[in-house]
């Protein structure tokens, strides 16, 4: 596999784990799972976390903006 499919995989990656800041979206993957009991939320409500910090939705886009930026830095170095 080349380094510039990788970079793009990377990027859709990215771009698809910044669509779980749609509600919809989320509800109908990872919010599927919490209810039936498949995984448990990260923290239990009433508990001080320092995950509760920025909130589900921004620190979603902290990440994905991040494994967005590693595609684009591959894709960037694909020739070295």
């Amino acid at each position: 596999m080349s380094k510039a499919s990788i970079g793009f995989l990377i990027i859709l990656i990215g771009a698809a784990y910044g669509s779980l800041v749609i509600d919809k979206v989320y509800d109908h993957t990872l919010g599927w799972l919490v209810q039936y009991n498949w995984v448990k939320p990260p923290s239990e409500p009433g508990q001080d976390d320092l995950r509760k910090l920025l909130g589900r939705k921004p620190t979603i886009l902290l990440y994905a903006s991040l494994i967005i930026i590693i595609g684009i830095f591959i894709l960037w170095n694909r020739n070295s």
